[in-house]
């Protein structure tokens, strides 16, 4: 990988974690610190709190991040990018719709089966039916986090690989109607 397309990646993702992080832990706390503990499942317990974020988040977060990267594409800034690398990923954002909100919205949809279900499946393998609000906001604030970090790259990578051929800018697919 070359070493400003790696450094721009990893700025990105720590950045991401980290505002994400806190960000949701503290919407969490705010929404939460009156509650003792909260249930695994029914209405407004963990996780549907988990299937929300996981949608949410990382629709918005990709909707954001593409939005900003797709100006780095168009004005020439973004790192190089060969075209050998990251050929997992130019496979899943090949078959994501090219306007970015429904390339955002997919994100999110497979964000919430590959995160959120799992989480949910694990919590509940390990007899996890309750957490105290502090544990919850503990897990949830490093959850966010994460996954916020492990979409990132998708995100970033989206414009160049949709609107970026040949490592020169490509004219952008117009958003009007999206």
């Amino acid at each position: 990988m070359s070493n400003s397309i790696h450094s721009h990646l990893r700025t990105e993702v720590i950045a991401t974690f980290v505002v994400n992080a806190l960000l949701n832990g503290a919407v969490a706390w705010i929404l939460l610190r009156e509650q003792a503990t909260l249930s695994l499942r029914g209405e407004g317990g963990i996780a549907a709190d988990l299937v929300i974020t996981a949608l949410v988040l990382c629709m918005l977060l990709s909707w954001i991040t593409i939005a900003l990267q797709r100006r780095k594409v168009s004005s020439g800034q973004f790192p190089a990018v060969t075209a050998d690398r990251f050929s997992v990923l130019r496979q899943i954002i090949r078959y994501l719709p090219d306007r970015p909100f429904g390339a955002a919205l997919c994100i999110g949809l497979m964000a919430t089966l590959i995160y959120a279900a799992p989480t949910i499946a694990l919590l509940g393998l390990f007899g996890i039916e309750q957490l105290s609000v502090s544990q919850y906001l503990i897990f949830k604030t490093l959850w966010t986090g994460l996954i916020a970090a492990l979409t990132c790259p998708l995100a970033v990578l989206f414009p160049l690989f949709k609107y970026q051929a040949a490592g020169t800018p490509a004219s952008l697919v117009s958003d009007a109607g999206a």
